[in-house]
C-alpha cells in the first residue's frame, strides 16, 4: 500500500512539473504560428505595392451619398484592398457586386460567419411563410460595401490570416475581428480623419487638416494618404509597417477596451495629444487589478457600442480598429480623444503573449517586441502642428517611436534592440 502511494505521489510530481513545459510548448506552436500569418499579411501588402507602386490606403473607400448604406464614407481599412493578395479572392468579389442585404444580420442573428461558410451562405431565406426575406424591395449594399459598422455579410467575415491563434475571442459582439494593425507612426492628431473632411457626403482635402496631418502622422501608412516603400527614408528594415493586437473579450482589459480623456467629464482632445500617458495620472486603472480599467472609467457613449471594441471591425479603417502607434509600449493602456468610435488617441500593440507583440517591418522581417523597450517619456507630448516642434524631429518616444517613424532618421543600425528579435 505504501509503495503504490508512493507511486502515486511520484506520478503526481511529474505531471505537475510536465504540464507547464506542455502549456509552454503549446503557447510557443501558437506563437510561431501567429508569426507565419503576419508574415502572409506583410507579403501580401509586398505584393499590392509590387502590383499597383503604392501601399492600399487607411481609410480609403466610396463616397458621394449623404444617405446611409449606399457608400462606406471613406472608412474601409487597408486590409480591404489586400483580400485579393490574402487567399480571399471569393470574399473581394462578394464586396466588388451589389448584395442583397442580409436580414438576418439586422434581426440580431448572433452567428459568426467564418470564410470555409461564407460560400454557403444564403441571403434569400424564407420567412415562416415561405415568403423570400429579402424580396427585392430593399435596395442591395452597394458595390464596394458600405459603412463598416452596417450589418453587411463580408464585414462578418474574418480572412483566417488575420486572427492569431493565442487570442480567444470569437463571435458577438464583434463584427469580424483583426489581431493586426497598420502603424501610423508616433503621433495622435488627424489618425481618425487624415486631411480630408465630409461634405455633404463627399470627402475633400481640407487645407488644416493636410497641414496638421503632414505634421503629425509620420508612419509607413497615412489615413487617407497614398503612401509608398520610398517614403520610408528611413530604411525598410527600420520602419515598422504592421504590428499585433489582441481583441477584446468583454473583461474591461486596459489594451483592448477604449477609455476617453476626459476633464471634469468633458472629453479634452489635447489631453493626450500633450501628455499620451495621462491616464496612468488619473483613477481610471483599477488598483486591485492594474491590467483592467475601474468601472467608472468604462461609463462612455463609445463603451455603449458593442462592436466599438480594440479588434473587433477587421474591415473598419478607424485606429481604434486597425491602426497602432508607437507612444505607449506594447500591452499599455488604449485611450481615445473623443466620445466616439471616430476618435483620435493612443493605441498600443498588444498581444495574448506573455510580455510583448509581434510587429513586421517594411522589409517583411518579423520581430517580438518586448513591453519593456525604450519608449522614452510618455509623458512628452506628441508632435503636431502647433506644438513648436516640426515634423522631421527625433521621436520623443525612444526606440519604439523611432521604428514607428518613417523618415525621423533618427534610427541607426546600431541602435537596433537584440532583444526584441524573435
Amino acid at each position: 500500500m505504501v509503495e503504490l502511494l508512493a507511486v502515486v505521489a511520484i506520478i503526481g510530481v511529474l505531471v505537475g512539473l510536465l504540464l507547464p513545459a506542455v502549456q509552454s510548448a503549446r503557447e510557443s506552436a501558437r506563437r510561431t504560428s501567429c508569426s507565419s500569418n503576419l508574415i502572409q499579411v506583410a507579403i501580401a501588402t509586398s505584393a499590392y505595392h509590387d502590383a499597383f507602386k503604392q501601399l492600399p490606403v487607411q481609410l480609403s473607400g466610396t463616397d458621394g451619398s449623404s444617405k446611409p448604406g449606399d457608400d462606406n464614407n471613406r472608412r474601409l481599412s487597408a486590409f480591404v484592398a489586400l483580400l485579393p493578395f490574402m487567399d480571399a479572392a471569393n470574399l473581394w468579389d462578394q464586396i466588388q457586386e451589389p448584395l442583397a442585404r442580409q436580414t438576418e444580420y439586422e434581426a440580431g442573428f448572433d452567428a459568426w460567419i467564418g470564410m470555409d461558410d461564407y460560400q454557403n451562405f444564403e441571403s434569400d431565406l424564407l420567412d415562416e411563410n415561405g415568403k423570400k426575406i429579402n424580396d427585392g424591395t430593399e435596395s442591395p449594399w452597394p458595390a464596394g460595401g458600405p459603412d463598416p459598422s452596417d450589418a453587411y455579410a463580408p464585414w462578418y467575415t474574418e480572412p483566417k490570416e488575420l486572427r492569431c491563434p493565442s487570442d480567444p475571442g470569437v463571435g458577438r459582439p464583434s463584427m469580424g475581428r483583426s489581431n493586426y494593425a497598420f502603424c501610423i507612426g508616433d503621433g495622435i492628431d488627424c489618425s481618425e480623419s487624415g486631411p480630408m473632411k465630409d461634405v455633404g457626403g463627399v470627402f475633400v482635402i481640407d487645407d488644416n487638416l493636410a497641414k496638421r496631418t503632414k505634421v503629425a502622422m509620420r508612419g509607413l501608412f497615412v489615413p487617407r494618404v497614398v503612401t509608398r516603400f520610398s517614403d520610408a527614408t528611413d530604411g525598410l528594415s527600420h520602419t515598422i509597417m504592421l504590428g499585433e493586437m489582441a481583441t477584446d473579450l468583454g473583461d474591461s482589459y486596459i489594451s483592448t477596451h477604449p477609455v476617453v480623456a476626459m476633464v471634469s467629464k468633458v472629453p479634452d482632445a489635447k489631453i493626450l495629444m500633450n501628455d499620451p500617458g495621462w491616464v496612468r495620472m488619473s483613477d481610471y486603472v483599477d488598483l486591485d487589478r492594474p491590467r483592467f480599467w475601474t468601472n467608472a472609467a468604462i461609463v462612455s457613449t463609445v463603451s455603449g457600442i458593442p462592436s466599438a471594441r480594440r479588434g473587433h471591425r477587421w474591415a473598419d479603417g478607424m485606429p481604434l480598429y486597425t491602426s497602432f502607434n508607437t507612444i505607449l509600449p506594447p500591452n499599455r493602456e488604449l485611450v481615445l480623444q473623443a466620445d466616439s468610435d471616430v476618435s483620435g488617441g493612443v493605441f498600443p500593440a498588444s498581444s495574448r503573449h506573455q510580455g510583448g507583440a509581434h510587429v513586421a517591418f517594411g522589409d517583411g522581417a518579423i520581430h517580438f517586441i518586448t513591453d519593456s523597450i525604450d519608449a522614452g517619456n510618455d509623458h512628452e507630448p506628441t508632435v503636431y502642428l502647433g506644438n513648436d516642434v516640426g515634423p522631421d524631429r527625433e521621436s520623443p518616444y525612444g526606440v519604439w517611436g523611432a521604428m514607428g517613424t518613417a523618415a525621423s532618421q533618427e534610427l541607426a543600425a546600431n541602435q537596433w534592440p537584440a532583444s526584441s528579435d524573435q
